[in-house]
């Protein structure tokens, strides 16, 4: 998809949040492109294709949401926005237009404070909070439904609050997703901090638990990568919800991130002809891996190459879990040196989506036995 560019991965004091330009309009998402890739790339058949389609390609995947109705006001450089009027408690969203926000961008993220007042205007609690509001309202607020769904698990960025704003007409028109204030930094920004394999194992052990539970829940992420992952102290919390979907299957092709998007969802297709599964997150885990512990890959252009190989090696669509791991030993990556089953799990998660696991607990399970 538009190799979503930089939205700050920041929840604060240091950058936080999204270095992807979370989901524009849901249904008529174009992601961003970050950059050109590799000639090599640009001039792959498959690759072009793919760009050329995404462009005009619909967004199957209307989202539902439920959320709060607000209203929002302004005094001075504050903008603020109420909800729960009438009711016993009242809760307001304050923020500082005027200040240098999180994130800017189609989606913008502030540091915020959160109060609940009691119905005769006392206050009952204040708090920092982090807002992420923009105007593609169904996705933001899809999103924030899911992470509140998901909240009890440490390794997912929860949601306390979702709010709709409407246009005239009633129509969702801005979409504000209200989460707890965490001081952290993207795991992109951080994977030097992992300098030992086993540091990298313990990582990505978290990972896999998170995406299992989004699993658990029915959901596929459709854009896991090490930007989507934020390092709270020695934990791990993935964010970013806006283009999950729920269900089963689909053939909405417009989702995920150059480098780490599945072989179906650059070929729009997938061997069998039906819609793609969570296997696509499956292979996005792979990659991250990959990423988190070589070196080289955390470049650019190299990653995009290893990515090209590993979705058509030698041109060829769907490779087996054989062709995956002679490519990767090929490589010569430290990390499989002297771990032959660590090199099959991981190109369990690379092959073809016919031989790869179905979920990422099938990935843990495997994962844990190798390592």
């Amino acid at each position: 998809m538009q190799l979503i560019r930089q939205l700050g991965l920041a929840l604060l004091g240091a950058q936080l949040f999204f270095e992807s330009s979370i989901a524009v309009a849901h249904n008529s998402y174009q992601p961003e492109i970050k950059k050109r890739a590799p000639p090599e790339v640009e001039n792959w058949a498959l690759y072009k294709y793919w760009n050329s389609q995404i462009e005009t390609s619909p967004y199957f995947c209307e989202a539902g949401f439920s959320a709060d109705t607000g209203s929002l006001s302004r005094s001075g450089n504050v903008r603020s926005l109420s909800w729960g009027i009438g009711n016993c408690e009242e809760k307001i969203v304050s923020w500082d237009f005027k200040q240098t926000p999180i994130a800017k961008g189609e989606v913008s993220i502030w540091k915020a404070t959160l109060k609940v007042k009691n119905s005769d205007g006392t206050e009952k609690s204040s708090k920092e909070v982090a807002l992420k509001r923009g105007s593609d309202a169904r996705g933001i607020l899809f999103g924030a439904n899911v992470q509140q769904k998901l909240s009890d698990n440490d390794n997912i960025l929860g949601a306390l609050e979702a709010v709709v704003q409407n246009d005239e007409d009633g129509d969702p028109e801005w979409g504000n997703s209200i989460m707890p204030f965490v001081q952290a930094s993207s795991l992109e920004k951080n994977l030097d901090s992992y300098s030992t394999q086993s540091l990298v194992n313990d990582a990505f052990k978290q990972i896999l638990t998170a995406v299992s539970v989004v699993h658990g829940e029915g959901i596929m992420h459709r854009d896991l990568k090490p930007e989507n992952f934020l390092v709270d102290g020695s934990i791990l919390k993935l964010i970013d919800f806006d283009t999950a979907f729920e269900g089963d299957s689909t053939n909405a092709f417009n989702v995920g991130t150059r480098t780490y998007a599945a072989p179906e969802i650059v070929a729009m297709k997938t061997p069998s002809g039906g819609g793609y599964t969570k296997k696509i997150d499956v292979f996005s885990l792979g990659m991250t891996f990959l990423v988190m512990s070589v070196t080289d890959l955390q470049d650019d252009d190299t990653r995009f190459l290893l990515w090209k190989e590993l979705i058509e090696p030698n041109g060829e669509l769907w490779p087996t879990v054989a062709k995956v791991s002679t490519l990767l030993k090929e490589k010569s990556y430290d990390v499989f040196s002297d771990n032959e089953n660590l090199l099959t799990v991981i190109s369990t998660a690379l092959c073809t989506p016919d031989d790869r696991y179905d979920d990422a607990s099938a990935f843990q399970t495997a994962f844990n036995a190798a390592i």
